[in-house]
């Protein structure tokens, strides 16, 4: 096995590369042994068969030689099912490392999109690139549950503070030393998608009264009781078979009428666990962690520290709702159906998970909360082991500041990713970026958002080193208009600009606009954006604003604390080059004449040159 310690020289590219290999090994290897011991029942059927025939037809073996065969048929099956199992864990391994292979490569195709996560409200989830396809949840997100990505996502969303902001950077440098606790959650169930709906499941654990009376359960298990015991009463001889069918008649129309009467609480309580089954063995290895492992962070110290309970730990309770869920699920076998209708099967065990909600469901909303934070802080050290260049940014306790040296976009490739530097602080509370258009400037706002993210939510940043303080965070970045809403597209970033204003002051804000105002002309332009740029610096906010109408430029150049930076074009003779190199100051250089090369224009003639235009 290849070395797991992060202080190892084996890249995450080379290690994930190299798991891959050898699980691909262990799979082919498990697929040979299964189908040797299945190879191996057939030939015991055969031999079975035949000593079955000698036995009865030719006599020349008792018959009690046939079960010979059973002891060596149930050893073989037993590790049969045992391969399968382990092959089973193999595919999810496998797959844990195919979707690590994807995030550094940035196969996006291969990953969760989180796009049910987009609100398309929210103050910068959609401007930032947050969810969707090569978004930033699909970089960081290898939550093994529901609720771990939907952790991840409100972790995106919803900035913490400075002491919880430290806590979880103590929890995810302790965490990403153990690479193996990923691979326990990987093989802990298989990696197929889910439709279970926390929402759901929480509104089902908060409901105060039980959804079933007490006499329903002894109804239930008189009923149940009548079914089990009409068989043994007929082949005792107590009754004869015109009574029995009666009895049974008068049994079945019981248990319809008492189904039909619960049917629907009944299926609430089964609709409200969804596909909770499936996430349950994920669970239980995250509480199996929590539970056994001994950590040294605050954090992971609280998390489990919410899970000790006084007679029976978390794992033993949530233990038995998984066994109430899988028994439950037994009336969907159709060769079951008639037998378990008699013995209302699924009536008797939803009111059983329903009776076990009563003592066990203020705790457990406390469990799934700390398993949803366990699973997305094991996912955030897995994303800081594939980026070990990135650091941990430091949280001040007030500011305003934003300082950031050596800054890039988490989602490009570091390879040619480029990065600059940038201070916010009371001094200087916003730049003009000015440029034009794919000089990068949207880039790097988007850059500045995302590692602002990333640094509220507790997770390495793409910086070489990155100071600032806790703020609100609001972008105009990506406006849109809404037909259906009646809204345009000047009167949606109006109100996105409305927020920013009112946000700044509630608290310290951070602000990010692209091309603003880009829908009225210059004059209103540059009076419009002087009055928001003075509304918000007076409310003590910090940010950037980006342009490519340089009379913008002479807002920075007053009596506002404000500096401006560029971004150039350096083509010429028809190309346009960019080095993405932010630079102080305003932009001088002019790309007209080569937009007007791109287009096929003799600016001198008025008309169309006759050479080819570039790609």
């Amino acid at each position: 096995m290849l070395n797991l310690l992060p202080g190892s020289s084996v890249l995450a590219s080379e290690f994930y590369a190299g798991r891959s290999e050898e699980i691909r090994n262990a799979t082919t290897a498990a697929l040979l042994t299964y189908s040797r011991y299945t190879q191996a029942l057939i030939a015991l059927a055969l031999v079975a068969c035949f000593l079955f025939y000698q036995a009865v037809a030719k006599k020349n073996f008792p018959l009690w030689s046939v079960g010979l065969v059973v002891p060596a048929a149930g050893l073989i099956e037993y590790r049969r099912r045992f391969t399968r199992l382990n092959f089973m864990k193999l595919n999810s391994l496998s797959d844990f490392y195919e979707k690590g292979r994807a995030r550094l490569s940035h196969d996006w195709a291969r990953l969760d999109t989180g796009e049910d996560f987009l609100d398309q409200d929210h103050p910068y989830a959609r401007d930032l690139d947050l969810f969707g396809k090569g978004s930033l949840y699909q970089l960081i997100c290898s939550a093994r549950t529901r609720i771990g990505s939907e952790t991840i996502a409100n972790w995106m969303t919803s900035p913490a503070s400075a002491p919880e902001i430290r806590s979880r950077q103590a929890a995810i440098a302790e965490l990403r030393k153990r690479r193996d606790l990923p691979e326990l959650l990987a093989t802990a169930a298989p990696a197929h998608p889910t439709d279970f709906h926390v929402e759901n499941f929480n509104r089902w654990l908060n409901e105060r009264s039980s959804k079933f009376p007490l006499w329903s359960a002894r109804v239930a298990f008189i009923l149940a009781i009548t079914a089990v015991l009409l068989p043994v009463v007929y082949f005792s001889g107590l009754a004869d078979s015109t009574t029995l069918w009666r009895v049974l008649g008068a049994l079945l129309v019981a248990d319809a009428v008492f189904a039909l009467s619960f049917h629907r609480r009944i299926k609430s309580v089964l609709d409200s666990l969804g596909s909770l089954s499936i996430e349950l063995p994920v669970l239980r290895a995250l509480l199996v962690i929590l539970e056994r492992e001994k950590f040294s962070s605050p954090k992971l110290g609280e998390l489990a520290g919410v899970l000790r309970g006084e007679k029976l730990s978390a794992s033993q309770i949530l233990n038995r709702l998984y066994r109430l869920i899988r028994l439950a699920k037994l009336r969907d076998d159709e060769l079951l159906a008639y037998p378990l209708f008699c013995l209302l099967w699924g009536t008797q065990f939803g009111m059983a998970i329903d009776r076990w909600r009563s003592p066990h469901g203020v705790h457990l909303l406390q469990w799934m909360a700390a398993l949803g934070e366990l699973d997305a802080l094991i996912s955030l050290s897995t994303y800081s082991y594939e980026h070990p260049a990135d650091p941990f940014p430091d949280i001040l306790e007030s500011g305003p500041l934003f300082e950031a040296h050596g800054l890039g976009h988490p989602v490009l490739n570091e390879d040619v990713c480029v990065r600059n530097d940038l201070q916010l602080d009371r001094r200087v509370r916003f730049v003009i970026i000015s440029g034009s258009n794919m000089s990068g400037k949207s880039t790097f706002l988007r850059a500045l958002g995302m590692n602002t993210v990333l640094a509220f939510m507790g997770a390495p940043v793409r910086s070489t080193k990155l100071t600032l303080s806790p703020a609100t965070l609001i972008a105009a970045v990506r406006i849109q208009d809404s037909l259906i809403d009646g809204r345009s597209h000047f009167m949606a970033e109006m109100h996105r600009l409305r927020r920013m204003i009112e946000a700044a002051g509630e608290g310290p804000l951070i602000f990010l606009a692209d091309e603003i105002m880009g829908g009225t002309n210059s004059h209103d332009r540059r009076i419009a954006t002087e009055w928001v740029l003075r509304a918000l610096v007076l409310r003590g906010a910090i940010g950037a604003i980006s342009t490519h109408d340089l009379a913008l430029t002479e807002i920075a150049s007053g009596s506002l604390p404000g500096r401006n930076v560029y971004f150039e074009d350096s083509g010429d003779s028809g190309t346009l080059s960019f080095d993405y190199k932010l630079r102080e100051g305003i932009l001088a250089r002019s790309n007209a004449l080569n937009i007007a090369h791109i287009l096929g224009i003799d600016v001198a003639a008025g008309s169309p040159i006759k050479s080819e235009p570039p790609d």
